[in-house]
């Protein structure tokens, strides 16, 4: 026997997994579901840009108090 066939024999394994016949990913649900929410996360995101707050933008709002100073004499 030769490298050849010894390479390309089965070995006794009849459901090999490489060989199995798969059902196509774009008849999977779960896949549907990913590129549905996919899409509309990315449908949210460009409808709500101009509801961000840009650093260093003036708008009125309630602010953040000022941290207290550190205690003297430490």
């Amino acid at each position: 026997m030769n490298q050849h066939e010894h390479q390309h024999k089965n070995h006794g394994h009849e459901h090999d997994q490489h060989h199995r016949p798969r059902k196509g990913l774009h008849k999977d649900w779960r896949t549907w579901l990913v590129v549905g929410l996919m899409l509309g996360a990315m449908l949210i995101y460009i409808f709500t840009m101009d509801e961000s707050i840009r650093p260093g933008s003036n708008t009125q709002g309630p602010g953040m108090p000022a941290a207290p100073p550190p205690p003297a004499g430490i």
